[in-house]
């Protein structure tokens, strides 16, 4: 069932990528499509889940790739789900919906321990100093929250604390969760 389920992952973003670069022909930019956290973290999810099928995957690596897309389907739905995010609506909703609840689902029928869920913090923070530097080198910003260019720094730093705090509680409720939860799975094949 657990192969199932990461093979379905891996399946869907596939899919959805292969989908958006054939829907959007001409107008793909990869340059820009790769800046997207949502794009970074479903292929993150998605390489993570195939190598699961075959290999055990670290527990760390895991709740990394938990903490991402639960944080890109949370965010999708409070700020921008009624913001045109220029994505076509078959891979809007894999992608910021149907992907997020399935590898969350996955980590919670396969919790494992996890220590040290402040580190899954560094990829988030390195995105945003990459966005905030690039956007202003190419003009572009890809998401509205993060543009300086329509309120300010203010509001960007704003909006972005917001967003580290969601990140912040659900690293650590991630990791939370599947320490209890693996604790729990122990001692029930104990007491079988």
């Amino acid at each position: 069932m657990i192969k199932l389920l990461r093979m379905a992952v891996f399946l869907l973003v596939l899919s959805a990528e292969m989908y958006l670069v054939v829907v959007l022909g001409d107008r793909f930019r990869p340059f820009d499509h790769f800046s997207f956290f949502t794009v970074l973290s479903n292929v993150f999810a998605a390489v993570v889940a195939l190598l699961g099928v075959f290999n055990p995957v670290s527990a760390q690596i895991r709740g990394a790739a938990v903490l991402y897309m639960g944080t890109t389907g949370i965010v999708y739905w409070l700020l921008l789900r009624d913001i045109d995010v220029q994505t076509p609506a078959y891979a809007n909703w894999v992608l910021h919906t149907i992907v997020p609840i399935l590898v969350v689902a996955e980590w919670l029928l396969a919790a494992e321990r996890t220590r040290r869920a402040w580190l899954w913090l560094s990829f988030p923070l390195a995105y945003l100093v990459y966005t905030l530097v690039r956007g202003p080198i190419v003009n572009w910003y890809p998401y509205p929250f993060m543009d300086p260019r329509t309120h300010g720094y203010g509001a960007v730093f704003l909006n972005c604390l917001v967003v580290t705090i969601v990140f912040v509680a659900l690293a650590f409720a991630v990791s939370w969760a599947g320490n209890k939860l693996a604790q729990k799975q122990r001692e029930s094949l104990s007491h079988s």
